[in-house]
């Protein structure tokens, strides 16, 4: 009687235990990531908001006046078909480039407050809710193909910034209705909503939006081609790979496995291996591809690069994600653009020297994927860069709720709402330029932990409060600064840089670094206006820069070893803080020893056509043996290199010689 009475109360024990679990195995088990604040809590100042208008008053303006598909609607509005065999068909790719443009136009309308954008935003989310089926599948004309769900995985990104500004219950429960009716089989991209499932299972609890999440994170495996856990080397396509990479994430989110995150670690950690090109962001063209000095990447992963390492900054609290995401922006993203927004390039790469209708260092579509162009085909980058400066901006201020995290730099101020108070924090400078970033309290008052981020390059870092120096200050972390804060209150951080060489890629090539901007040298352009067309359905005029160089670009650089001594800093004032990628001369540059190397020369693609023709690309580096007959005679002199995003053709991928006892004084000037 004994036995029987401990065997069942055991097994009582056993299931009141498994029921307890059955109800708690969909609870938060991690710490709660930070989130951003809301755009509309965010006033980008200086070259940050001149960025944003620049956009405003170009790509991201008038793009859906210009170019197909963004001039056709498609979300809320008339669908994007095309005829087949006699029969009208939908596809996704055009729901995708929109939804990037979308998203894009409606975080820069709020970060601007401007109306004119927040319009354009906002009718394709409500008129998408507007349009729903009985049901409440979003789009529904689209069916179900492979891929076929992957672009509203990119436009819920709109409605969470929507909401996020507005709190309007409709974005809720529009997401809601459309995730828990859809009954098809999630497939390749399809997995990328996991991401705004998570989002949506955090406001609501719905249980079936988190056994969607883990059926997400289930597939994710097979559809992977090897599993991110894994040592294998990956040259799957770039965008899939950044864009996957976050299910995991999403898994960890509301499970805590362990395991997830560290798969998603591991990704990373084979980008960086094998793919990372030294302006911070892989190679993908359109798979991940090496780390040459002719590997390039699309736009789209710079943007993409950016809003994966936003989701690990968020859940894992560690400050090198937003150094990987200013490195990316900084330097890949200012460098496929052209400083006033109005062209793009879809792919770009740290040494491009010649950027017209014929100069891709990849073999796609008709050569003119790096020039400087408003449209390209196809337009996934035209419609993903309109994110990239949004990204950037939004993600300067982070929240957990109470405490106010500083992730991010660049002039401008937050609001910050504790309880019924709102405290007004201003930050004043001209970062990455400056070494020195001031927080001043410019209004309200109230008690909240200050987060600031210590950036990982920085070696000698300080930080003082209202003149106090805040002892323990290290690299690499946050710093909580928690007080009574009130007007007049103020923090400065001091993070210097230093520059230094760093080989690169097996050391073929050397890279010139200062914190967290890669410097290069600017070759000077000889730019002719483009007036181009594409076949239907993109039968509309568009305009482009072709770009050719103008002068000398095949230098190398003498070094003695890694001794950054031979590296010089110019620092001079900055007449245009409001915008000083586009001064000229650059204001902070950096002094090397080079010589010309004449054995590294100009390479031409053969057309193939009738009669041939020869264009001229970018060369790789010159071979280590090659560059004998260069340094026969070595006589350096001083070049300037110029911060990579203030270039449209550069050099930062450089070839080198060993050259002792080089003195700096004794150099001539080019």
């Amino acid at each position: 009687m004994k036995f029987i009475l401990q065997y069942w109360r055991g097994t009582l024990v056993m299931f009141l235990l498994s029921l307890l679990l059955s109800c708690t195995t969909h609870e938060q088990k991690t710490p709660l990531p930070l989130e951003n604040v809301s755009l509309r809590s965010i006033h980008p100042e200086g070259w940050l908001r001149t960025m944003l208008i620049n956009q405003r008053n170009h790509l991201t303006g008038y793009l859906d006046t210009i170019a197909y598909p963004f001039t056709h609607g498609g979300w809320g509005t008339e669908p994007f078909y095309y005829m087949k065999n006699g029969e009208r068909k939908v596809t996704w790719e055009p729901y995708e480039q929109t939804a990037y443009y979308l998203d894009g136009v409606i975080r820069c309308g709020y970060l601007l407050d401007d109306d004119f954008l927040i319009r354009k935003g906002t009718r394709a989310i409500y008129g998408s809710i507007k349009t729903a089926s009985p049901e409440g599948m979003i789009a529904p004309e689209l069916h179900n193909e492979r891929g076929a769900r992957w672009p509203h995985s990119i436009f819920f990104r709109a409605w969470m910034a929507e909401y996020e500004a507005t709190t309007n219950p409709a974005i809720i429960e529009g997401m809601e209705r459309h995730y828990l009716n859809d009954t098809v089989q999630y497939r390749w991209r399809d997995l990328c909503n996991a991401e705004a499932m998570t989002w949506l299972y955090r406001k609501t609890g719905n249980k079936q939006l988190y056994d969607k999440i883990v059926s997400l994170y289930e597939a994710l495996i097979p559809e992977n081609d090897g599993d991110y856990a894994s040592d294998k080397k990956q040259e799957i396509h770039g965008v899939t790979y950044l864009e996957m990479l976050k299910v995991p994430l999403m898994y960890y989110t509301i499970t805590g496995d362990k395991q997830a995150l560290d798969a998603v670690r591991n990704g990373f950690a084979k980008i960086d291996k094998w793919h990372l090109l030294p302006d911070g962001v892989n190679s993908s063209e359109e798979a991940l591809s090496g780390n040459s000095s002719t590997n390039t990447h699309e736009t789209c992963d710079i943007v993409d690069y950016s809003w994966t390492c936003s989701y690990m900054l968020k859940l894992t609290r560690e400050t090198q994600w937003a150094d990987r995401i200013e490195r990316a922006i900084f330097n890949a993203g200012l460098g496929a653009i052209t400083k006033n927004f109005d062209a793009h390039q879809y792919q770009s790469c740290p040494n491009q020297v010649f950027c017209d209708d014929h100069s891709s260092l990849v073999a796609a579509y008709d050569g003119s994927r790096m020039a400087y162009r408003q449209f390209h085909k196809p337009p996934c980058c035209t419609g993903n860069v309109n994110r990239m400066f949004p990204i950037y901006v939004g993600s300067q201020w982070m929240t957990d709720g109470k405490a106010l995290y500083k992730t991010l730099y660049g002039p401008g101020s937050v609001t910050h709402r504790i309880g019924d108070s709102e405290i007004v924090i201003e930050e004043r400078s001209v970062y990455p330029y400056s070494d020195t970033v001031v927080l001043k309290v410019v209004s309200g008052q109230g008690d909240f932990p200050l987060y600031v981020r210590i950036p990982g390059w920085c070696r000698t870092p300080a930080v003082a409060v209202n003149g106090t120096a805040v002892p323990g200050v290290g690299s690499g972390s946050f710093v909580c600064i928690d007080r009574s804060f009130a007007p007049g209150d103020s923090i400065v951080l001091s993070l210097p840089k230093e520059a230094e060489f760093l080989k690169w890629n097996g050391f073929d090539a050397m890279v010139v670094n200062y914190g967290p901007l890669l410097f290069a040298l600017n070759v000077e352009a000889e730019t002719t206006r483009a007036n181009y067309s594409l076949e239907a359905p993109y039968d509309m005029p568009f305009m482009g820069y072709r770009m050719n160089p103008a002068s000398q670009w095949n230098y190398f650089l003498c070094v003695n070893g890694e001794d950054n001594s031979l590296i010089r800093v110019i620092k001079e004032p900055i007449d245009h803080p409001e915008n000083p990628w586009v001064e000229s001369p650059q204001p902070l540059r950096l002094r090397v020893p080079m010589e010309r190397d004449y054995s590294w020369r100009t390479t031409y693609f053969r057309s193939g056509t009738s009669p041939e023709e020869y264009y001229p690309l970018t060369p790789a580096l010159p071979t280590r043996g090659a560059m004998m007959f260069s340094t026969r005679r070595l006589k350096p002199r001083e070049v300037d290199l110029v911060p990579y995003g203030s270039t449209q053709l550069r050099i930062s991928m450089f070839p080198y010689w060993q050259k002792k006892n080089i003195d700096p004084g004794a150099l001539a000037a080019e």
